[in-house]
Parts: structure tokens; sequence; C-alpha cells
């Protein structure tokens, strides 16, 4: 068996594999979309968020002789994501093996991503990627990570995409179902929320890649040039969220698509939507949709759309077809 160094606190472990990872769809790590607050969520606020069925998967084997790490990224991205993100995400790997103090000084492993889960922006494709790479270390090592752990480390390898990642995207990543979420100074605070009636989403990528990091850097730059104004934004929010998540909880889908289409504006007030976006909300109104928005980082990646039936869900995802912007479309249930 091939041995290991990794360290807890102050005290040195030996962390012997156990067994190469090589079993596709065990280690999954969710994709998610957000219903209200992306970027308010950063600076503390909750958020709503939803993880789909979709997910990344890792398999790890040993590389005997060869130290380091090498990655085999099979995963069905858009064009172009893999090869823009591929420096953030040498790191993140970098930080989620560092925090688990894992030695490949001398003996490396090949990890090899994979699953449904097609990569873009807005998806949470990142934050699948690390918690399928911490589950599979997990298991790998012999760590025995607890799903807390498993967030935490994945929460670390985010810091490698997004430099200061909410948590809400490994939080959904690792838990999967419809979850309130908020930042805190320590521990996220999250729950899940139950809904009494299915709700059925229309989920549409641009095939645009934009970088998390420089759209949370803008909105920080508006932000702290007029703090009065973001405050204004930052209230508006709160009454949305706090009204859709009351209308989650009763099943009033009619007035959750509403307030997106209000949470939609305000990712146009901080400069999020693009032309691309914009053609794809509208047609979805149009369509039908009970609301439709922007998710996630914006100027670019994803726009979601809400519908109440089956029907209604397919009307719409048929329709976006014939938007030139609607690159991929796939459909979901909250």
């Amino acid at each position: 068996k091939l041995q290991f160094l990794y360290f807890i606190g102050t005290i040195t472990h030996m962390a012997v594999i156990q067994r190469d990872t090589t079993v596709p769809g065990k280690h999954k790590g969710y994709g998610k979309v957000i219903l209200f607050g992306e970027h308010f969520v950063v600076y503390k606020h909750p958020a709503v968020v939803c993880a789909v069925k979709e997910f990344t998967d890792c398999m790890i084997e040993a590389t005997p002789g060869t130290p380091g790490w090498t990655v085999v990224d099979n995963r069905p991205a858009v064009e172009g994501y893999i090869s823009s993100k591929a420096a953030e995400q040498a790191d993140a790997h970098d930080k989620v093996i560092e925090h688990l103090k894992l030695d490949l000084s001398k003996t490396g492993i090949r990890i090899t991503l994979g699953g449904r889960l097609v990569p873009t922006s807005g998806i949470g494709a990142s934050a699948s990627n690390v918690t399928s790479l911490a589950r599979a270390l997990s298991e790998c090592f012999d760590l025995n990570l607890s799903e807390e752990e498993v967030n935490l480390a994945a929460y670390t390898g985010e810091k490698g995409y997004h430099g200061t990642p909410s948590g809400i995207d490994n939080t959904a990543a690792t838990y999967g179902g419809l979850l309130s979420f908020c930042r805190t100074d320590g521990a996220p605070e999250f729950s899940k929320i139950e809904v009494p009636c299915a709700g059925y989403l229309v989920v549409v990528s641009t095939g645009i890649t934009a970088s998390t990091t420089e759209v949370v850097g803008d909105v920080r730059k508006m932000k702290e040039e007029d703090p009065a104004w973001f405050d204004e934004r930052v209230q508006e929010y709160l009454d949305i969220y706090k009204q859709g998540s009351a209308a989650l909880a009763a099943g009033d889908l009619k007035n959750v698509g509403l307030l997106m289409d209000a949470n939609h504006e305000l990712c146009k007030k901080l400069k999020l939507s693009i032309p691309e976006l914009e053609a794809i909300v509208l047609k979805a109104r149009e369509l039908g949709a009970l609301g439709a928005k922007l998710s996630g980082t914006g100027r670019g990646g994803i726009a979601i759309a809400l519908c109440d039936t089956e029907e209604s869900q397919e009307k719409v995802a048929a329709g976006l077809k014939d938007v030139p912007s609607a690159q991929y479309i796939w459909k979901y249930t909250i």
C-alpha cells in the first residue's frame, strides 16, 4: 500500500491509500441555481439556492513514482470553459489538498473529473468540482470526512476559483436540495426549505464564461463608491428575500415568479445582465413562465425560468430554442 503524510493540528499522521477511487458517479458534487440573492449573499445577507440533480464526479488513481497531481477533465463543459478556468482550477485543487494536509511529494495522484453537469458560469461548476474532489480524497486516503468537513474543504477550494466565496455554492454542492443560506463570521447558517408543491425550472446557458472574481470585485467597487445607494439596493433585496421565502414555503409559485422578476431588476441595477441574458429572460416570460431572471455570477452564464406545470415547462424550453443566445437548455424540478 502507498503511504502519504497528512497533519491535523500539530500531530503527524500516516494516511495510507486504501484504494483507488475509480467508481463513476460515487463522489458527487451537485450543481445549483440561485433563486434569490446572488451577490448580496457575499455581504452576509440570506439567499435561496436550489441544487440540481446533475453533478460532477471525481475518481482518483495513485501514480507511484510521480509526485504531485494531474487532472483529466472529462466534464461536458461549454466551449472554452475548461481552458479559461484551468489556472483557477489548479489553485483550487492545491487548496483542497493543502487543507487536507496530504503530502504528494513522493507519490502523486491522477484526478479524473466527469459527470453529467455541464460546466458553465452560474451553475456552480467550480463548487461541484471541489466537492467531488474532497469526497474522492476522503475515500482514497481513508479520511472519513463528515459532510461538514467535506463542505469546509470545498469552501477552501472555492477560494482558488473565486477569491472570497460566499459559501453558498459549495453548501448546495455538498448537501443538495432547496436551501436558505446566510454567510456569517463563523460557520454559515443554512436550512432546508420544504415546498408543498412542485415547481418546474428551465435553466438556460448563454455559453458565455464570466469571471466570478472580476464580477464580484466590480460589485464591491460599486458598494464602496456609493454606500448609501448600495444600502438601498440591499433593503430592496431583503424585502424580496423575505417575501420569496414565505411564498416558497406556502407553495405560492405565482408570487415566487413575480419576485424572481424583481430580483432580476435588482441584478440589472448592479450591471450584471447583458443583452444575451435579457433576450432569454424576456422570451421566457413571453412564453408563459411565472418569472425569469439571471442566476449566479451574471454577465453571461445562465438564466432561469419558473413554471407551475410540466406542460408550461416544456413550452418554455421549446420556445427558448429560437433564442440565439440560448445555447444550452435544461429542465429541473424544485
